[in-house]
């Protein structure tokens, strides 16, 4: 029914003044839903994951670990939801989903008898109040790099869409965790809560005073991660050193939430492999297959760094630009970015909308060319 009502206002209001209207909408309907499903956050503890890219990896290994740990909880990501039962793969598209499925689904986790959610809050679903009526308690930064600008207008709209987590924070105990590598943690780490923590895999980078920092030291990177923290070494199957960072993000929080380095440790190194996030493909070809989610280009570049961490002759790179008419730009970074780190390309589609394949295509070689 609300879609039937969406679509009838899209047809009816111009698309201009949709824009405009959005927030609104989809904040209200995030509000009527709230109270019709009994607010659910408010009988858990809710955790909010924002940042360019790593915001499912986190989320997953986060949710892992406290299963682990004995705490129940379930989990919205662009992968899957799980509702502490089991785990359903997302068909609907949306990294975080309208308020109205949003809170159906923590009602949900709150029926199974999860004690903590995790949901992963992109740009736009903050920008539109998705998250209205959410208590969170605890939120997380992965990084930040220009995307969806198109969307937001800049890069400060897109900087403040991702703040409003951050701002929303309700509770007796708040926590504030972020990777302070990237140059954006700061801004994050401004706002107020209980408890703040940062988490770095650089010794050299230069670290908030007098905020305690989860420092990942002796990294090794190969098909398998490795790393050693406050003398506990950690190794799991997920390629690529930004990995480590999504890793110390959910040790953090868990070790925020009275989880043990040991206990942390265990689910870590026994963590499986995430649907399209540096999934290997097995096969009786002798060859590396890769399938890596990379929908913007600094998480293309990193996804191509650590596949050429992988032992090989030669890198043969498919892929297509993402997004259509709504995001131009990124077809020739992608293009760049897979001449500089790929020996072959082979250019293919991926969620044109209504743009000519074609074009993205021919753009995509210019990029290639330059």
């Amino acid at each position: 029914m609300l879609n039937t009502l969406k679509n009838l206002v899209r047809t009816l209001v111009p698309k201009s003044i949709f824009k405009i209207l959005q927030p609104t909408y989809h904040g209200l309907v995030a509000l009527i839903a709230n109270n019709y499903f009994q607010k659910p956050s408010q009988k858990m503890f809710v955790i909010g994951v924002t940042g360019t890219a790593g915001k499912s990896t986190t989320v997953m290994m986060l949710s892992h670990i406290l299963n682990t740990a004995g705490q129940k909880c379930g989990y919205i990501t662009t992968v899957s939801y799980n509702n502490g039962n089991k785990e359903i793969i997302n068909q609907h598209g949306l990294s975080m989903p309208g308020g109205w499925l949003l809170q159906k689904q923590l009602s949900e986790m709150e029926n199974n008898g999860c004690k903590f959610a995790i949901v992963e809050c992109t740009s736009e679903g903050l920008a539109q109040n998705r998250h209205l009526g959410i208590k969170f308690q605890a939120a997380l930064f992965t990084n930040l790099s220009p995307a969806h600008l198109d969307s937001h207008g800049s890069f400060d709209n897109y900087r403040s869409a991702k703040l409003k987590l951050f701002e929303k924070l309700n509770g007796l105990r708040t926590i504030i965790g972020a990777n302070v590598d990237d140059p954006n943690a700061n801004y994050f780490l401004a706002k107020s809560a209980s408890v703040k923590f940062g988490v770095s895999a650089r010794e050299d980078s230069s670290k908030p005073e007098n905020l305690k920092t989860f420092l990942a030291k002796n990294i090794s990177v190969s098909d398998k991660i490795g790393f050693e923290l406050e003398k506990v070494n950690f190794g799991f199957h997920l390629p690529g050193t930004f990995n480590v960072l999504n890793a110390l993000l959910a040790i953090g929080m868990a070790t925020e939430l009275g989880v043990s380095l040991e206990t942390s440790k265990n689910a870590i190194n026994h963590f499986g492999k995430i649907p399209g996030r540096m999934e290997k493909i097995d096969n009786n070809r002798s060859i590396t297959i890769i399938v890596d989610y990379a929908p913007e280009p600094e998480a293309l570049k990193q996804s191509l760094i650590a596949a050429n961490n992988f032992p090989h002759q030669k890198l043969i790179h498919v892929f297509g630009a993402t997004g259509g008419h709504r995001d131009v730009s990124k077809r020739f970074d992608f293009g760049k970015l897979t001449a500089q780190y790929a020996d072959t390309a082979i250019i293919t589609n991926d969620d044109v909308y209504d743009s000519d394949p074609k074009i993205i295509a021919d753009n995509i070689v210019e990029g290639i060319e330059a």
